[in-house]
């Protein structure tokens, strides 16, 4: 499982050259990245110090978005291939719409802690274009003994694309409703030591809603250099620049009003031409992979990310239950850049000791990230409206001046583990980690408001696996982990008070098929808690008012059901509650904006009789949400459709593929995400986002 240090990208693997392991046939690429093939099934993925791991054997739940899902689906943003995944939830923030947090299992994912890009910490509150992405892959559940200090929201990784053992190109046309052309290039060069895989993306034109516009434009390289047999480098740099403008904002309302029913986001009125973001962002990675031998693999690696933007952000605050409500447009007065530099350094061995065989792996990760915010921001408010009749105004746009350091968090693990495979039926894995925190808060004048430290935090993870046969398994974890305090949110007396380092814990049972070697079935039993930081509505203090307990069940699946018909999905349920609560108006309630069931189910079928046609449909269920802390208003459940269609041929011996795609086909009205106040690290307001209505793709892509 753990021969090899190279990244887990199937798409475009090539192993070392090193005696006595036999290297890759070079496929034909056009297979590998044309998405024709259709294949979805769950295979091996990336966990850092662990190295590759079989999933069918790895003791914990995780899910993967590859290549072909990205391609066919024509997906344009990080949150719709997070979107296939039922125990995860986006928040989307309105007009803004790749800001974003991630709820797993019930849990707000640390903006850091909890995501990677090709395993070096990053942010994905970011822009980050799908063009460069090969796989996303989302470790479901704590994760802290692999990981270093994080979230028990699990970890979300992103592989990204890398050079193809034979060169090739790809270009696609696109045109996304009502008005975005697209155009972009996907291609790889190099034969020999030196490979290179380039993107290119442009789009501009209006979005769902008339009047509203946006603009995209990435670039990205991604270079492999094969400096010995044994010797690989790594170098990967992106950059990112887009805006958006005319989107509905968020919605926010008070304890004592009911979140309406929702209108639709198409409707012109709930933001304003002088509402949206302007963001970038630019990425480096570089990673030195070296085999000493068949056994002994050393990798290191760094990362460094920065995202300056420019949000002004519409907020429609519901006055009351007729629908009522104020709207303002506001220059963001926090996080007008981020910046962050990650690292890693793993060694992994495989070594016997009579009947057992330990793979071990001893690393340290990190990463310290910075926040500036500006001096000086104006706020305008716009007018008063009703949901049902929204009113268009335009106005100023307002304004930033200067700039100061906000924020710095540093973080660095000790990490070590080992994975016992004890005869053929039975393995054990014992993973630790040592964390070191720093995180310092600042003001306008330079000053330190507040801090938090912790020395050598301990989180520890202990699991057993039963495989009887290469197509079963069952599985077991134990683990604990140590999570950053969170910083009193904005609207709280304490505002800006930095809490205690706080632990969380999991127990986790599962069961895992393989039929065939096309299909996998996943089915698993959780319970998790950690302390739950939120404002309370009645002393208005930003503390651990209670302890969030989650127990759910998952089911999963991914592959081939028959030669025609390819599937990704499953369907999770939640209970996700309250309890030693503060105030006992709290006591046992649903914890807010978390639904207790959610399903996604992505069909694709593949007829060989008729060679070429392909045809699609995902369908996406959220069950009803508690709206505020008090379970007093609840959003409605929800279901969408998507459809699509695809066709593959050869013009002028050319592989040529026309997809077409409608999401929301039914136009349902729904609220994306909320995050009300008695939320992890919200504001002190509840806030609703509206989903997307029905809008359309079609992009036709030459391969050669």
């Amino acid at each position: 499982m753990l021969l090899l240090s190279v990244p887990l990208t199937a798409k475009a693997e090539e192993h070392l050259s090193i005696k006595g392991i036999k290297k890759n046939a070079f496929p034909d690429p056009v297979d590998q990245i044309s998405g024709k093939k259709v294949d979805y099934l769950n295979r091996k993925a990336n966990f850092g110090p662990l190295g590759n791991l079989d999933l069918q054997k790895a003791p914990f739940s995780a899910m993967q978005v590859g290549h072909d899902v990205i391609e066919n689906q024509q997906l344009r943003t990080v949150d719709q291939l997070v979107g296939f995944m039922p125990s995860v939830q986006i928040q989307p923030k309105g007009d803004n719409p790749v800001f974003t947090g991630i709820i797993n299992r019930g849990f707000l994912a640390d903006k850091f802690a909890n995501s990677r890009i090709d395993g070096l910490n990053a942010s994905f509150s970011t822009p980050l274009a799908t063009e460069e992405i090969d796989s996303l892959t989302i470790l479901n559940g704590i994760s802290g003994a692999m990981y270093g200090p994080e979230s028990p929201a699990g970890m979300v990784d992103v592989t990204l694309k890398r050079p193809t053992a034979k060169p090739f190109f790809n270009f696609n046309f696109g045109y996304d409703s009502t008005g975005s052309p697209l155009e972009s290039l996907d291609t790889s060069l190099g034969k020999g030591p030196i490979k290179i895989r380039f993107n290119y993306l442009n789009q501009t034109g209006q979005m769902y809603v008339k009047g509203s516009n946006q603009w995209r434009n990435a670039y990205s390289g991604d270079i492999d250099i094969q400096l010995t047999k044994r010797t690989k480098l790594e170098l990967d740099g992106s950059q990112y620049n887009m805006s958006f403008s005319g989107l509905p904002g968020i919605f926010t309302y008070g304890s004592n009003v009911k979140l309406p029913n929702a209108p639709s986001a198409a409707t012109p009125g709930f933001g304003e031409s002088q509402g949206g973001v302007n963001a970038s962002t630019a990425l480096g990675i570089m990673k030195l992979k070296h085999d000493f031998n068949q056994h002994l693999h050393l990798t290191l690696g760094g990362l460094y990310q920065s995202s300056p933007s420019y949000n002004y952000s519409i907020t429609n605050t519901i006055l009351n239950n007729q629908g009522d409500y104020q709207q303002s447009v506001t220059a963001a007065p926090v996080g007008r850049e981020f910046s962050v530099w990650s690292n890693l350094a793993y060694l992994n061995a495989d070594i016997k000791t009579g009947v057992i065989q330990h793979h071990l792996n001893l690393g340290t990760n990190g990463f310290t990230a910075s926040m500036d915010s500006p001096l000086q921001f104006q706020s305008f408010n716009i007018g008063v409206a009703n949901i049902n009749n929204p009113q268009i105004v335009s106005g100023p746009e307002p304004k930033f001046s200067g700039s100061y350091h906000q924020s710095t968090t540093q973080q660095q693990s000790l990490i070590l583990g080992d994975q016992m495979e004890i005869g053929k039926y039975f393995s054990v894995m014992g993973e630790f980690s040592w964390g070191w925190i720093n995180l310092e808060n600042y003001n306008k004048q330079h000053q330190i408001t507040s801090q938090s430290h912790s020395q050598g935090s301990f989180s520890p993870s202990v699991a057993a696996v039963f495989h009887p046969t290469s197509s079963f398994s069952a599985y077991f974890n134990w683990g604990k982990s140590v999570g950053d305090g969170t910083q009193a949110s904005s609207g709280s007396l304490n505002a800006g008070e930095i809490l205690p380092i706080y632990q969380s814990e999991q127990f986790e049972g599962g069961i895992k098929y393989l039929y065939r070697k096309r299909i996998n079935f996943n089915l698993d039993g959780f319970t998790m808690d950690r302390p739950y930081a939120f404002t309370d509505p009645v002393t208005h203090l930003f503390n651990y008012n209670g302890l969030q307990r989650d127990a759910g069940i998952e089911f999963q699946t991914s592959g081939s059901l028959t030669p025609d018909i390819a599937v990704l999905g499953g369907v999770t349920w939640l209970h996700p509650f309250l309890e030693h609560a503060s105030n006992l108006n709290y006591e046992n309630k649903e914890i807010p904006g978390v639904p207790e069931w959610a399903s996604n189910f992505l069909l694709d079928y593949h007829p060989h009789q008729i060679r070429g046609l392909g045809l699609n449909a995902n369908i996406h269920y959220v069950s009803t949400r508690a709206a505020n802390i008090y379970n007093t208003s609840w959003a409605n459940q929800y279901v969408t459709l998507d459809l699509g269609a695809r066709f593959a041929t050869k013009i002028c011996d050319k592989n040529i593929v026309f997809r077409f795609e409608v999401d929301n086909v039914t136009q349902e009205n729904y609220w994306a995400s909320m995050t009300p106040s008695a939320s992890a690290g919200s504001s002190a307001t509840n806030v609703a986002a509206l989903g997307l209505p029905r809008t359309w793709h079609l992009t036709s892509s030459i391969y050669f």
